[in-house]
């Protein structure tokens, strides 16, 4: 064999393997993967893990968590039903229920957060605006642990508001009115909690 022809057969053999190296993908089980063809979507989501075969060259996966992910919000500043302003940072727990969807209209977890912001910022803001600030510190009308300080005021204060709503409560307010929202864009909310409040 020539000189030629060995050079040849390499070109071929290292084209041979581009190809099948782009041929084949691994989807591990934390994963699920939308395939793209000319950046329109092909097909539904691939859930199952594996080796799994693409048009080479012209098919783009992309790859999104199956696993719960966690949103951090900013804190901010919201004024209560009695009018008293407070900071409030809130958490959540959210996955991608939907690839195709999520795909479609937030593209990846970044357009996600940018959503989650908007949509549990919002919804935190309307509960917060229709509740006392009572009803967002407290959870129950538990009785108070009396020491010689605490007693003296307590004494003073013969008569303190009852807690109707309760913290707990508002939190779930906030989970159902943006769980309502989030299936459009093929998120799932897990729970959302009010992480810190300061007066």
């Amino acid at each position: 064999m020539n000189q030629t022809a060995k050079i040849v057969i390499a070109i071929a053999a290292l084209l041979a393997l581009l190809v099948l190296s782009d041929a084949f993908y691994i989807v591990s089980e934390t994963q699920q993967v939308i395939l793209t063809q000319f950046g329109e979507p092909v097909g539904g989501a691939i859930m199952n893990p594996g080796l799994h075969v693409k048009l080479p060259f012209v098919q783009k996966t992309h790859v999104f968590e199956k696993r719960w992910l966690e949103w951090d919000g900013d804190s901010n500043q919201i004024p209560t039903k009695d009018k008293k302003y407070i900071w409030v940072d809130t958490y959540a727990r959210w996955r991608i229920s939907d690839p195709l969807v999520f795909f479609q209209r937030v593209r990846d977890e970044r357009g996600a957060y940018s959503r989650l912001d908007d949509i549990i910022d919002g919804e935190t803001r309307n509960a917060i605006a229709n509740h006392n600030l009572i009803e967002i510190v407290r959870t129950s009308n538990r009785p108070f642990e009396t020491t010689g300080e605490l007693q003296e005021v307590l004494d003073v204060v013969t008569v303190l508001e009852k807690v109707e709503v309760g913290r707990e409560n508002i939190n779930a307010i906030i989970l159902k009115a943006a769980s309502a929202i989030t299936p459009e864009y093929g998120i799932e909310l897990r729970d959302v909690k009010l992480k810190r409040v300061n007066y």
